[in-house]
């Protein structure tokens, strides 16, 4: 998968988990790299009040789809992030910030090491 065909299977999940016809906003928030990922997420509704989006409904495509983003632009040791966050807003415009966690790597790599 390229890049834009990554981003638009998880804009696509986030907008079908939506439980709500009008919302002003969605986040999912991930944690990862290649070998594993983790996400959460919520989103505003008309009257901007956080709900839960229900990430267990995503396609199971979603998570490999993530590791496989993380490998692409982490290739050659740049661009080093185990956390993203990932905005949508209904007009299909997104946002994707990268985040580097030395505390959540410190941990990872102590739980490997056990």
């Amino acid at each position: 998968m390229t890049v834009d065909e990554i981003y638009l299977l998880i804009a696509q999940n986030i907008a079908n988990s939506v439980q709500s016809e009008n919302w002003n906003k969605a986040t999912l928030n991930i944690q990862g790299d290649d070998t594993y990922v983790d996400t959460t997420g919520e989103y505003l509704d008309s009257n901007n009040v956080a709900q839960s989006l229900d990430v267990h409904n995503f396609d199971a495509d979603v998570d490999f789809a993530i590791m496989e983003l993380h490998e692409i632009t982490t290739e050659g040791g740049n661009n080093k992030w185990n956390k993203a966050i990932f905005t949508l807003t209904p007009d299909g415009d997104f946002d994707m910030e990268f985040i580097w966690d030395q505390e959540l790597q410190n941990e990872i790599d102590r739980l490997a090491n056990e």
